[in-house]
């Protein structure tokens, strides 16, 4: 069933509805979580508990930024998870109401661990809000994005060792754009979420109870050390690409000096093999008998003293 109904007896306990009618009129917190919901589904969003037309049309059609939008009577929510495919950006999307929390998402928050026991073992034998388990579930979306942030890190620092007998410089700088290539695509998703954790921690009409205080705190820790790991790896990845321009430009300058000092050498060769090539009548050096071999010594001569002249001058 896409809808999961989860609730709050007066008991503090934390069970699970099959359907809604299920759900006993004395629960002190319902908890409605949409997965993958059909469109008929969908219109529960409006005909049940009657959320804005704009924020329902930004929950199933869009995937809007990062924000906290406030109504007369409840509280609009959306957070980013990453998509581990092609890392961007999937939203949570969270409705607060009262006692009531309707979350809309695809695919299972499972798979960022077990929110129902994370929920007990923080508020056990406690009332619970919305609120509260809107920070349990914002707090698992930061931390799966370690798994993300901790690839990045050790694609980074295990480069060297990855492109130590390449010779190929091409490979080199392709891996070093697909880790810059990941790293933008995950800036997109945790730079929003960081700015909205910050209006979160300062907007004190969300974050209420000391409690809820602390816990913000927490998950801004986690984000600010996923940010300095990013901006980091994005630091070292411009290194080596400066780096690698460097190296590349100061072998074109070896290159082309080593050609210059080549085309030195030939130019005056050059010059007295065209001087006597011209074949004019009137050249007393076309009858010599050595000319051709006296010719070749001073070529040899020529050649000899530049390069000398280029070794004193430590040019080669």
């Amino acid at each position: 069933m896409p809808i999961s109904i989860y609730y709050q007896t007066n008991a503090k306990e934390w069970k699970r509805a099959e359907n809604d009618t299920a759900v006993p009129n004395d629960a002190s917190f319902i908890w409605y979580d949409f997965v993958n919901a059909s469109a008929e589904e969908s219109k529960l969003l409006a005909s049940q508990f009657h959320f804005d037309p704009l924020a329902i049309e930004d929950t199933i059609k869009t995937v809007s930024r990062p924000k906290l939008k406030k109504y007369p009577e409840y509280q609009f929510l959306v957070c980013h998870l990453i998509n581990p495919e092609d890392y961007r950006a999937q939203a949570i999307n969270l409705f607060m109401k009262g006692p009531i929390l309707v979350t809309y998402h695809k695919g299972s928050l499972g798979k960022l661990g077990d929110v129902e026991a994370a929920i007990q073992k923080r508020y056990p034998s406690q009332s619970v809000t919305p609120e509260d388990v809107a920070f349990i579930i914002l707090d698992f979306i930061v931390d799966s994005y370690f798994e993300y942030v901790d690839h990045i890190e050790d694609e980074v620092f295990s480069f060297e060792d990855r492109h130590v007998n390449d010779t190929a410089d091409n490979k080199l700088m392709e891996d070093v754009f697909q880790i810059r290539s990941l790293i933008i695509k995950l800036k997109r998703v945790t730079m929003p979420m960081q700015e909205l954790i910050q209006h979160l921690k300062e907007d004190t009409s969300f974050t209420k109870t000391k409690k809820q205080k602390m816990y913000i705190h927490h998950i801004e820790d986690h984000i600010i050390k996923q940010m300095h790991t990013i901006k980091s790896a994005e630091e070292m990845t411009g290194d080596i690409r400066d780096n690698y321009d460097s190296f590349n430009s100061y072998r074109l300058n070896n290159i082309m000096k080593i050609l210059t000092l080549v085309s030195v050498i030939f130019l005056p060769l050059t010059l007295i093999t065209g001087i006597y090539g011209m074949n004019f009548g009137n050249m007393p050096e076309l009858e010599w008998d050595d000319g051709y071999f006296a010719v070749l010594v001073v070529m040899l001569l020529i050649s000899i003293g530049l390069i000398i002249y280029f070794k004193v001058k430590k040019w080669f």
